[in-house]
Formats: structure tokens, sequence, C-alpha cells
């Protein structure tokens, strides 16, 4: 999804959501986050961003009560879009909880109109 307003981010292993981690494992590192704040036991928000964590069938069709305190595979982000130091700002947090799960992080569709585009990935930030 595209908007003039937000980002929409996905944390997740893959598209076709085919691995997950444990939810308790999620929430214990981002309860360390001092730029996160918990608002349910599924979320976290802080002034200009909002994730979800979730265990969905879909990447694309999912809803806030996909969730399971067992398992986590996908950690959706809305970010309100600001100038280039707020977007380096939400790319930095995003990217330590994708790297934290080595899960890859994706934008659902950039301003130029690319789909799924992949911020940070495992795979091409090995230390």
């Amino acid at each position: 999804m595209w908007s003039d307003r937000h980002f929409y981010f996905n944390i997740y292993k893959d598209k076709s959501l085919s691995s997950h981690v444990a939810t308790k494992s999620v929430c214990d590192y981002l309860d360390t986050l001092p730029d996160l704040k918990k608002t349910s036991d599924f979320s976290y928000c802080n002034a200009s961003t909002d994730l979800s964590i979730l265990f969905a069938k879909s990447v694309d069709s999912w809803s806030d009560n996909d969730t399971n305190s067992e398992k986590t595979n996908l950690i959706s982000i809305v970010c309100t879009k600001g100038d280039s130091a707020d977007f380096e700002k939400h790319k930095t947090l995003l990217i330590k909880i994708a790297a934290f799960l080595n899960w890859q992080l994706v934008d659902e569709q950039t301003d130029d109109g690319i789909e799924d585009f992949v911020i940070w990935s495992p795979q091409t930030h090995k230390n």
C-alpha cells in the first residue's frame, strides 16, 4: 500500500511467512528498546511508529486479530512520513528489530511504486 502520509513496512523471514519465532522472544526484545512503548500484548508504538506483532496466514491479508501468544511470523509497521531524518530514524530502529530476528525489512510500496522493496536483509548484510 502506498500513502503520502505513511510508510508501510513489514518484517518477516519471507513473503510466504514460512517461518516463525516465539512471540515471547519478540516482546522481550522490543521491551528493551527505549524508543518503543508497549500498548497491548501485541502492539508497540512511539510518537510516529506503530508495530503489530502477528501470526498471519498472508502478508497481504491480515487483521489485528491475527495474533498468537506462542508464535509470530510477521511484524507490521506503520510510520508517519516526515523528512529524511525521520525516515533514517525509523529505518535504524526497524533494522535493529529485523537483525535481531534475522529477518528482512520490507517496504510494501516505495514512493517510486516498487512493491515489496527489501530495505535490509540478513543475506545482504552479513558481518
